[in-house]
């Protein structure tokens, strides 16, 4: 009787371990792309305009509204200098700048899926970030503009795309003395799910927004049913709800 209830014992002890083993592979998978506040000057940017042309061009100055790009000026290889509002682009990619990048790069690339847009995946696999136009009410609460958008998830984001918020505050970081063990999360993101307007999405408001952005698909309600959500598990709702949905 001892024998068998310590065999049952080491056996659902291993259950235990493979389930979180198994979601700890999954959220690396659904890792968010770091969120890059300078730029690099020595590598081109790549634009698409919205009147169909597409540009190659270094970086002079970005200009910000409440930390959201509105404009940005390049200098062509021909040595011409333009400024390029963001209601006139389409996407653009452009490259941290090294210091940052060297900051970040534990958690940049992480392993690829066979989701994500073709041109996300030629530029990101050399380092670059992702860009698109959004109309955006900042908090939900300003008159809608025109900004472009940092993509965290370029990867997976057929269905949801996720934007970073500049102002985003971060959930505690785990440390020992002047050891950081573990950072914190952002505890808010800008985000959009297929044609609806963008939202911002913060982890006080998760909840009331779950079910419309997720529960839809019956597949994912079946797997997720009568669980908690957890904001630390966003990525990896995104990044089911994806595969179950294509």
């Amino acid at each position: 009787m001892k024998l068998q209830l310590v065999s049952m014992v080491l056996f659902m002890s291993s259950v235990v371990c493979f389930g979180q083993e198994s979601l700890k592979e999954r959220e690396q998978q659904a890792a968010f792309d770091p969120a890059y506040s300078s730029y690099s000057r020595k590598k081109p940017a790549y634009v698409t305009l919205k009147d169909g042309g597409k540009m190659e061009a270094d970086i002079k100055d970005v200009d910000r509204k409440k930390g959201l790009i509105n404009e940005i000026k390049f200098i062509k290889p021909d040595g011409e200098k333009i400024r390029v509002k963001a209601e006139e682009i389409i996407d653009l990619y452009m490259a941290p700048s090294g210091l940052e990048k060297l900051n970040n790069q534990g958690n940049f690339m992480n392993d690829a899926t066979k989701w994500g847009k073709t041109d996300a995946s030629k530029y990101m696999n050399k380092g670059y970030t992702m860009y698109t136009n959004q109309m955006v009410s900042l908090k939900n609460k300003k008159k809608e503009e025109e900004y472009l958008m940092q993509v965290v998830n370029p990867k997976y984001s057929q269905l949801i795309e996720v934007y970073s918020d500049p102002w985003a505050k971060e959930t505690a970081s785990i440390g020992i003395g002047g050891m950081k063990l573990a950072g914190g999360i952002a505890k808010s993101y800008y985000i959009k799910k297929g044609d609806e307007k963008v939202l911002w999405l913060t982890k006080k408001n998760f909840d009331e927004h779950f079910e419309s952005l997720f529960m839809d698909n019956e597949k994912f309600k079946a797997k997720y049913a009568g669980e908690k959500f957890k904001w630390s598990l966003l990525g990896v709702y995104i990044l089911d709800y994806t595969e179950f949905s294509m």
